[in-house]
C-alpha cells in the first residue's frame, strides 16, 4: 500500500507538472519556406556549385527560439560550413518521427534529380520523448524514415538533446523526460551505425552548457534553444558534415577518424 501510494502521489505530480510545462509562453513558428537560402559564407568561393543541404525533422529545425532565419539551426550550420550551400527546410514544429516519415521524406522523394540534395539532415525525438511514443515504435518509424530517403545523400542524424535541461519543466518531470530522452537517444545512435548514416552526439556536446547558462541558451519559452543555443548546436552538427564531406568527396583518400561530436 505505501509503494502504490507513493506511485499514485507520483503520478499526480507528474501529471500537474505536465499541465503547467503545456501553458507555458508559445514561440512564433516560422513560415514554411522562409529558412530555405543560398548561402555563400565569408570567404568561400561564390562561383563554387552550392552544396545542396535538406533538414528534416521538429522545431529545432524549423527555426523555433531563433530571433530570425539567419539565427536558425540550418543557417548557422550553413555559414560554418565554409563553403556555398543552398538551403531548403522541410521540417515542421511539432513534429515526431512518425510525421518526418508521412510528411517529410516524401517530399524529398519527390524532387527532381537535379535538385535531389547532397546532404539530409534529421532532428527528430523531442516530440516523440514528450508524447510517450514506445521505445520500439520510435526505432520502427526511425528505420522508416531511413529506408525511405532515396539513396545518394549523406544522412546525419542529429541525436536527441539533452531534455533534463530543460527548465520549463519542473522536477521530477524533468528527470523522466530526461530520461526517455537518453533512451530514444540511444535508438538514433544505433539506428546510424546500422544504416550507413552518421549521428551528431547532441546532448553530450551541447547539454552541459544548456544547464550551466539556461538563461543564455534556452529562448524566451525556457524550452527551445535560442540564437546563441543553436550555435552551440552548430557548431557541434559541423564537424560532422564535414567529416562526413571528406569521406565522400575524397574516395581514395586515407579516411580520417570520426570527430568526437560523432561518437
Amino acid at each position: 500500500m505505501g509503494i502504490g501510494a507513493v506511485a499514485a502521489l507520483l503520478a499526480v505530480v507528474l501529471g500537474v507538472e505536465v499541465v503547467l510545462a503545456r501553458r507555458g509562453p508559445r514561440l512564433a513558428v516560422p513560415e514554411a519556406g522562409s529558412l530555405d537560402a543560398t548561402v555563400v559564407p565569408s570567404g568561400a568561393d561564390p562561383d563554387q556549385a552550392p552544396l545542396r543541404v535538406v533538414w528534416l525533422g521538429d522545431s529545432t529545425a524549423a527555426g523555433v527560439g531563433a530571433s530570425s532565419p539567419v539565427a536558425s539551426l540550418p543557417r548557422q550550420v550553413a555559414a560554418l560550413l565554409g563553403r556555398p550551400s543552398e538551403v531548403r527546410v522541410f521540417a515542421r514544429s511539432g513534429a515526431r518521427v512518425a510525421d518526418v516519415r508521412r510528411d517529410q521524406v516524401p517530399r524529398v522523394v519527390a524532387l527532381p534529380a537535379e535538385e535531389r540534395p547532397d546532404v539530409v539532415l534529421v532532428s527528430v525525438g523531442a516530440n516523440d520523448v514528450t508524447h510517450l511514443t514506445p521505445k520500439g515504435r520510435f526505432q520502427a518509424e526511425y528505420l522508416g524514415v531511413l529506408d525511405d530517403l532515396p539513396d545518394g545523400p549523406a544522412v546525419i542524424l542529429l541525436g536527441v538533446p539533452d531534455m533534463g535541461a530543460i527548465p520549463r519543466l519542473a522536477q521530477p518531470l524533468r528527470a523522466v523526460v530526461g530520461f526517455r530522452g537518453s533512451n530514444l537517444d540511444q535508438v538514433v545512435r544505433a539506428l546510424s551505425r546500422s544504416n550507413g548514416a552518421d549521428y551528431v552526439n547532441i546532448a553530450d556536446f551541447t547539454g552541459p552548457a544548456f544547464r550551466d547558462d539556461p538563461t543564455r541558451y534556452f529562448a524566451a519559452d525556457d524550452y527551445h534553444p535560442s540564437d546563441d543555443g543553436y550555435r552551440l548546436w552548430a557548431d557541434t552538427v559541423v564537424p560532422v558534415v564535414q567529416w562526413r564531406l571528406f569521406y565522400v568527396e575524397n574516395p581514395d583518400a586515407e579516411k580520417p577518424q570520426p570527430p568526437p561530436e560523432a561518437r
